[in-house]
């Protein structure tokens, strides 16, 4: 039972890090998302795959030690959270950008040959030319 665990674990690594050093944001995103499904089942193998009762007073022991399932659960949580984040990121940088891209997105964004590429989400502007640049703002003196 171990060795097959082992052959997923190697699995959702591999397939974790391959995703990881592509150039598409939405593939890394998935990579990092495979490599902490691996990081977890390697957590739950290392801490034991015996079948054994849990961890309640009125059951006769051995026990299960309920710590790598507390923290697997943790790491879910807080997986979901970051993998939501990072997908925001990622969406907000394509709107930007108009690609997905890692390797152009800085060098792009900076460019002036770009003023006549059609934006994904032409309402908003880029990062280097802000909303409020045409609308008249009044300078402020101390």
């Amino acid at each position: 039972m171990a060795s097959f665990f082992a052959i997923i674990i190697g699995v959702l690594i591999t397939a974790g890090v391959f995703l990881l050093l592509s150039r598409s944001l939405v593939r890394m995103v998935l990579g990092l998302a495979f490599t902490g499904y691996g990081v977890n089942l390697t957590i739950l193998t290392v801490a034991g795959l015996e079948q054994a009762n849990p961890p309640l007073l009125t059951l006769p022991g051995p026990h299960v030690d309920p710590l790598p399932q507390a923290l697997i659960l943790t790491a879910i949580v807080i997986g979901f959270a970051t993998t939501a984040l990072v997908l925001t990121v990622a969406l907000r940088a394509y709107q930007v950008a108009g690609h997905e891209d890692v390797e152009a997105l800085g060098d792009n964004l900076a460019r002036e040959s770009l003023e006549d590429v059609d934006r994904a989400d032409p309402e908003h502007q880029g990062p280097d030319q802000p909303d409020w640049e045409d609308s008249g703002a009044v300078e402020v003196r101390p």
